[in-house]
């Protein structure tokens, strides 16, 4: 099969809940078997942006906060959204500022990734801050 070409048929879509950041959309679908079914997807409003800040000895920092979606406290890499308007290196810069008070002199972006690819559309962009 083309990698290019989608073997997935959407026959309706309806929007089932909206709010500033997400939309969820549940599709009927013709899966690639040819079975009717449903699909329920995830598009993200904001670009995803990490930031891995290191210092002139390669330390770097993490951020602790309570997570609703798992109900529990999470360490992670300093991370934020990105309006779709703006530049996501220019978010980026503004997450690690407020999240851990830090200016970086260079930047590098480590890699784009998809997210939850399986249920969402979301983009993230990972970068390489050295201060």
């Amino acid at each position: 099969m083309n990698e290019k070409e989608n073997p997935w048929k959407t026959t309706a879509s309806n929007a089932a809940y909206e709010n500033n950041w997400i939309e969820v959309t549940e599709h009927k679908t013709i899966n690639a078997a040819g079975n009717d079914g449903i699909y329920g997807t995830v598009h993200y409003k904001n670009i995803a942006v990490g930031i891995i800040p290191l210092d002139e000895n390669n330390n770097t920092w993490l951020v602790g906060q309570f997570r609703y979606p798992l109900n529990k406290y999470s360490w992670e890499i300093c991370e934020g959204g990105s309006p779709i308007d703006t530049s996501p290196l220019t978010s980026a810069k503004r997450e690690l500022m407020e999240e851990l008070g830090i200016k970086a002199q260079d930047w590098e972006e480590l890699l784009q990734l998809h997210l939850s690819n399986s249920v969402s559309d979301e983009l993230g962009i990972l970068y390489v801050a050295k201060s």
